[in-house]
């Protein structure tokens, strides 16, 4: 099981250093997702359907909505990543450049080679994550608002008039639209694929068919996602058994919770919550 070593929640989103050694089964998340090799094995990291690789000059970039997924190869080194997962409330607020990364089109390719100052801001990041204290909220955040920057200087992403252009591509169907707006508004976990078909009016293969193609995701994946979002905000809550976390998310018992937990990050929510820091603004 791979092992978290470092964790750090703020409102910029997510930070995870880890050495990695287990699979990760086919997921998304609605954060764009930002990876670095810092040491060990190259790796590949699946995305979409196709498989790139991770290396420590290069950076790669998964967009929200995109689902991606990464197969331990068993004569692979353990790899050292440092993954970001962006709040795009945040990113908004700190550049309107950044505005458009909540589309799934938002990066146009998943891998960039690394320039002088990207590598720069990488390694500065972690040496913060390296001290024995927490980092500061502000440097942190002004820390992975320039990484940021500099990677769609190297990659410029499409343009918010761009990205309205392909929502015709998905062809959102509005009754799928209806029912993705209840389940974000209301994270009605519960509910099962047959139960949002039912509620959409749609047969079972209708239904699958028509979510894919305005999504881009199956529901079973998009379910999955919300999830784990709201499993990672429980895990966050050490008040919070793992027992009941598991419960409340629709799970018979804690062992399955765990098993879907490493499945999506690789190692257990027991291990998560140990490591787990979160900083604030004091202000």
């Amino acid at each position: 099981m791979s092992d978290p070593l470092r964790i750090i929640h703020g409102r910029f989103g997510r930070a995870v250093l880890v050495r990695l050694d287990h699979s990760m089964v086919l997921h998304a998340h609605r954060e764009c997702h930002v990876v670095f090799k810092i040491g060990g094995a190259d790796i590949l990291f699946g995305v979409g359907t196709k498989e790139y690789p991770v290396t420590a000059q290069s950076a790669l970039m998964i967009n929200a909505w995109e689902p991606h997924y990464y197969h331990y190869r068993e004569t692979e080194a353990k790899t050292i990543l440092l993954a970001f997962y962006l709040n795009p409330q945040w990113l908004k607020e700190v550049d309107r450049r950044f505005a458009g990364s909540t589309h799934p089109k938002f990066f146009e390719r998943p891998v960039e080679v690394l320039s002088p100052r990207l590598a720069r801001g990488r390694d500065d990041v972690l040496d913060a994550l390296a001290q024995h204290e927490p980092p500061n909220v502000h440097d942190m955040e002004s820390l992975i608002a320039s990484i940021f920057s500099e990677i769609l200087t190297l990659s410029p992403p499409r343009t918010v008039l761009q990205l309205a252009g392909t929502r015709g591509e998905l062809e959102y169907d509005a009754r799928i639209r209806k029912i993705v707006e209840r389940m974000l508004g209301d994270y009605d976990l519960l509910s099962s694929p047959e139960d949002m078909a039912s509620s959409a009016g749609l047969s079972r293969a209708q239904f699958f068919r028509l979510f894919k193609k305005s999504t881009g995701l199956p529901p079973t994946l998009f379910l999955s996602m919300l999830k784990m979002e709201a499993g990672l905000r429980k895990v966050a809550q050490r008040d919070i058994s793992l027992q009941d976390i598991a419960f409340d998310l629709g799970f018979d018992t804690a062992g399955n919770f765990t098993r879907f937990f490493v499945g999506m990050q690789g190692f257990a929510p027991s291990k998560y919550r140990k490591m787990l820091e979160v900083v604030e603004d004091d202000l």
